[in-house]
């Protein structure tokens, strides 16, 4: 039996990026990007209006006050997409509008409601400052420069910034296949009609949400019975995918039959018990450069050995370099007892007040109590070495989900 740090060491090890792709801008919401984005133009393209208003030189209204108001002619106006034009005479404004070209022989833009008109001309009752409500050209981004690095996941304003360089397609990492197998005669698929003992297919509907959840591609295969012909006729449909996930059968029972078949059909199992609470059978093996992630069947165990090593495994293939959910300590709102040994995961809502982050637990905390998980923000964790926590002491907590526990009980 080896430790979570060990476990987690392992799996990274053996996890690896995976191909490339080129993707429609459409499709690249979370993607990472595998190159750089270089801008080959300015934005915006030319110096233009910030403002609706009237473009002029500013010395012309130098002096202007409301006792002595100026009045400037205006010779046309210039809308957004318009060419600038011929250059504005040193007497004359034009009237602008917002994002239009600035024209030669101007400095400044004078918003409108700054302004009043009276016989045709421009009233100006204030003298305008040199450069006022004019965007330079390339002061959003620079032509020859990069504008988002490889490694960056495409967040939706990136999206933007790619568009404003009439860009329509990026190199991503590929997002990888996932095959989920769950296994046991007492299991049945949706749809069907379970005898007294038997239950439905839950886990294989948990890992399909969480690997969609991630970023990946999942594949459901279906159950295999506790048959180890067809479990291993299942895992090597399995590998036709990029990665594995199988609930059950590695635990120590009679028909537990998972582990014995990846060595029959050549993969490598490289552990087998991990010092943990709930999940202890997590199993985890290769076949070549492929993982095998062979989850425990309690629904709890399965879903959160998933979040533990299977989706930081996922995300580093997909070309991310922030595999794990963020950590945050909390004070603790109750006592929690425990055995020393074993990495205890508690499910908890998480809660922040005044600034500080406070943890209670879901309840009932039985690997076969899925519930406890659906409630959960966030991941209690109590370390090997400890007996429990007592109310009012520090946890690390892992956010399942960061906005609700900085939403809940008000920010």
């Amino acid at each position: 039996m080896i430790q979570v740090s060990e476990a987690r060491r392992i799996i990274l090890e053996n996890s690896h990026v995976g191909g490339v792709e080129v993707v429609s801008l459409t499709d690249c919401l979370g993607r990472v990007l595998a190159r750089s984005v270089h801008a080959s133009r300015d934005v915006p393209p030319t110096n233009n209006s910030a403002m609706d208003g009237f473009a002029l030189t500013a010395v012309q209204a130098a002096g202007a006050s409301k006792s002595a108001p100026v009045f400037i002619p205006v010779s046309r106006t210039i809308r957004a997409g318009d060419w600038p034009g011929a250059a504005v005479n040193s007497n004359r404004a034009v009237k602008i509008m917002t994002g239009a070209p600035i024209p030669d022989g101007v400095d400044t833009v004078v918003r409108v409601e700054d302004t009043s008109f009276k016989d045709g001309c421009l009233v100006l009752c204030n003298p305008p400052r040199v450069g006022g409500n004019i965007r330079a050209a390339g002061e959003d981004i620079a032509a020859g420069s990069d504008i988002l690095e490889a490694g960056r996941c495409i967040g939706p304003v990136d999206m933007g910034l790619v568009a404003s360089q009439g860009i329509a397609q990026l190199t991503v990492y590929r997002r990888p296949t996932v095959a989920i197998i769950a296994t046991g005669d007492e299991v049945v698929n949706l749809g069907e009609v379970p005898r007294e003992a038997q239950i439905f297919s839950s886990n294989s509907y948990s890992l399909m949400g969480l690997v969609r959840e991630c970023g990946a591609i999942p594949r459901l295969l279906g159950i295999s019975r506790d048959d180890p012909v067809q479990l291993a006729e299942m895992i090597r449909e399995g590998f036709t995918s990029d990665v594995v996930v199988t609930s059950g059968g590695v635990s120590m029972g009679d028909y537990d039959y998972l582990k014995e078949v990846l060595e029959e059909i050549g993969a490598r199992v490289l552990f087998s018990r991990v010092a943990q609470k709930p999940g202890k059978p997590m199993t985890f093996g290769v076949m070549g450069w492929k993982p095998i992630f062979a989850l425990p069947g309690n629904p709890v165990s399965a879903a959160l050995s998933f979040e533990l090593y299977a989706r930081p495994s996922i995300r580093k293939m997909m070309g991310h370099t922030r595999l794990f959910r963020p950590t945050v300590k909390a004070t603790m709102e109750q006592d929690i007892r425990k055995k020393k040994g074993r990495r205890n995961f508690i499910r908890g809502i998480v809660e922040r007040r005044d600034g500080i982050f406070y943890a209670r637990t879901t309840g009932a905390q039985g690997s076969g109590i899925l519930r406890s998980m659906s409630l959960a923000n966030g991941i209690i964790v109590l370390p090997e070495d400890t007996d429990g926590v007592d109310a009012g002491q520090q946890v690390d907590v892992y956010l399942l989900n960061s906005d609700d526990a900085l939403l809940k009980g008000g920010v």
